[in-house]
């Protein structure tokens, strides 16, 4: 989740999936799956804010946690452009107009398969932030679907000018909105959500400004955040979900 302050209140960056890709016209944060090139940046040391003892002390030493942080930047990037990075100087990376022209070709190789990632960190000098990114849940698909998930979600707040647009490849739209517009447009079937976006909105629709929220999450316990698993079942001809704690859950 990217959320910035606005004039209108707090903002969260959605996208439109393409209906050739997996959730097709479901509108969603950036993200995507872990790739062999997340383990090379973690080995090469392309990265700030985050080591591997910590990462999977936070995400209950899944052997892989530090690779879940690193990914999270690298799909932000592919599917939006907005590199979240420091310089050498540990000053946060805004790109120059120059650069940005450089980051648009770059962006475009990198989603055509012609580059990696790190290459684009090794020319411009570059270390991802993770330090920006706080951990905010865990969901799982439930058994009902053929392809299955385990899913980490992060939040970092964006109020710096950076420019953001989907990569006319997984995202065919996008668009900053208001939390409380994208739940009621879900509401009034103007768009498609799936009930982990829903739910990590809804976590964060009370907040104001996204330094209450960021204050908000980090007092948050990495053993307060569980793994949720949705169970649905059919009543009636009709799929009807529950999740953890809900009364029926255990008995699906």
């Amino acid at each position: 989740m990217i959320v910035r302050d606005s004039d209108v209140g707090m903002q969260v960056f959605m996208m439109k999936r393409s209906l050739k890709s997996n959730f097709g016209g479901i509108w969603v944060f950036p993200g995507g799956i872990l790739e062999d090139q997340d383990q090379d940046i973690a080995k090469k040391n392309y990265f700030s804010g985050m080591n591997e003892k910590k990462a999977k002390a936070i995400l209950n030493y899944d052997r892989e946690s530090l690779t879940y942080w690193i990914a999270s930047l690298r799909e932000t990037f592919e599917e939006t452009g907005a590199l979240i990075a420091n310089r050498e100087n540990d000053s946060f990376f805004i790109p120059t107009k120059d650069e940005a022209i450089n980051l648009d070709r770059l962006r475009s190789d990198l989603n055509n398969g012609k580059i990696s990632f790190i290459s684009i960190l090794k020319e411009l000098k570059l270390k991802i932030a993770l330090e920006r990114l706080i951990y905010v849940s865990h969901w799982i698909t439930p058994d009902v679907e053929t392809k299955r998930y385990t899913t980490r979600f992060f939040l970092t707040s964006l109020n710096e000018e950076v420019t953001m647009t989907h990569d006319d490849l997984e995202g065919t739209d996008s668009k900053w909105i208001s939390v409380d517009k994208v739940l009621q447009d879900h509401k009034e079937r103007k768009i498609s959500l799936v009930m982990p976006t829903i739910k990590n909105l809804e976590s964060i629709s009370s907040f104001k400004s996204t330094q209450e929220l960021v204050n908000a999450k980090n007092a948050i316990k990495a053993d307060d955040i569980p793994a949720i698993e949705p169970k649905f079942y059919k009543e009636n001809g009709q799929w009807k979900g529950l999740l953890p704690g809900e009364y029926g859950y255990e008995d699906h």
